[in-house]
């Protein structure tokens, strides 16, 4: 609870590390976020602070992808306030209201990519073997799960141009508070993507060798 009050703070800086870490731990220890939730629904002014619902979305994508397995299933069930967040902050055209529009987004697309292909973790590392099975090895749904790959990858790519597009070299640029505050889920964002687009030509290597396969 301490390290929820910290890290949803009103102050426009990166959310501290060892409070995600502190979030993130006892999610394994409750083997569950509920406790998250239930301080974010209680506390945190999520409608009417546009940092604090910044720093809420950047720790919800940590704890998607590094907390227990069950935190995905639980995100999932919360997708309705994610998206009433986007529509809500999305009237404000610049600054943290376009920030965060994006970046309910981008999770949406996750949490619904992983609605439907739940053999994925939060994470997204499964080795080559799983990827197989996760596509039926069928060359169909290789191509089906690669543009899932491709659609999730844009959503990043929209975030990250967002983000680059909102600063300036005054007040809000990666050496000052306010800019590494923008800055610092891009981080999580690139642990995705690199996932994404390894994915993406291992899949697109495996049918194009079936192909030369088959004329063989």
């Amino acid at each position: 609870a301490n390290a929820v009050t910290k890290a949803l703070s009103i102050q426009e800086c990166p959310v501290k590390e060892k409070h995600v870490r502190t979030i993130i731990i006892g999610t394994f220890k409750q083997r569950s976020s509920q406790t998250f939730w239930q301080l974010v629904s209680s506390k945190a002014p999520l409608h009417g602070n546009p940092i604090v619902c910044w720093k809420f979305l950047h720790i919800l994508h940590k704890i998607i992808r590094e907390g227990h397995p069950n935190c995905v299933k639980e995100a999932i069930r919360h997708k309705g306030l994610i998206e009433d967040l986007g529509k809500l902050w999305g009237h404000l055209k610049e600054g943290f209201g376009m920030l965060i529009s994006l970046y309910c987004k981008l999770l949406v697309v996750k949490l619904d990519f992983h609605q439907r292909t739940p053999d994925f973790p939060g994470n997204l590392s499964v080795d080559k073997e799983t990827l197989l099975r996760i596509g039926n090895n069928d060359a169909g749904q290789f191509y089906e799960l690669c543009i899932e790959f491709l659609d999730y990858m844009d959503e990043i790519l929209g975030l990250e141009k967002g983000i680059f597009s909102s600063l300036d070299m005054s007040k809000a640029n990666s050496m000052t508070m306010g800019g590494q505050c923008r800055l610092s889920p891009l981080i999580v964002c690139i642990q995705d993507s690199v996932h994404l687009y390894d994915y993406t030509v291992k899949l697109l290597f495996l049918r194009s060798e079936e192909r030369r396969v088959g004329k063989e």
